[in-house]
């Protein structure tokens, strides 16, 4: 699974009115973690495709976890839709703040809260994968009760 892609209204999104690059918001979100114990932390842009790719991996007590930052497109009235990154930065930093916030109110402890972040091996490719993305392509299993999660860690 590929990371997702948005479309945005001209004007009707509060976060399209952001300044703050993906660089900042990459590094507030480090410094986030950081703070809440997390290490190996980095960044992968993949440069294969038309649009850059921004994942954030990092690593919590041995657990990996991992970010697919979903690319953004705002929808202009004239002219090809802008690229606005800077709005994905913007919404998972303050995803991941939020989820930081449980967890230092004692709300849930941080593999619960970061749950959707696990990085688990896709059982077709092998390769790591978001949890959120894995569940997602296999919502369908969930209800017949075959869904199957593999097991290990996916470095």
């Amino acid at each position: 699974m590929t990371h997702r892609i948005a479309y945005l209204k001209l004007g009707r999104h509060t976060y399209t009115k952001t300044e703050v690059s993906l660089d900042r918001s990459m590094t507030e979100i480090k410094k986030m973690l950081l703070q809440a114990g997390c290490s190996r932390i980095g960044t992968q842009e993949d440069l294969r495709v038309k649009v850059p790719l921004h994942t954030l991996i990092f690593e919590k007590d041995g657990l990996p976890f991992m970010i697919e930052f979903p690319v953004i497109y705002e929808r202009l009235r004239s002219g090809p839709d802008k690229l606005r990154m800077d709005l994905s930065g913007r919404i998972i930093r303050d995803r991941v703040k939020v989820l930081l916030m449980e967890v230092e109110i004692g709300a849930s402890p941080f593999t619960a809260a970061m749950a959707q972040f696990v990085a688990i091996a896709d059982r077709s490719t092998g390769n790591p994968v978001q949890m959120e993305n894995y569940m997602l392509e296999h919502q369908g299993e969930i209800p017949s009760g075959t869904l199957f999660l593999p097991g290990g860690s996916s470095r």
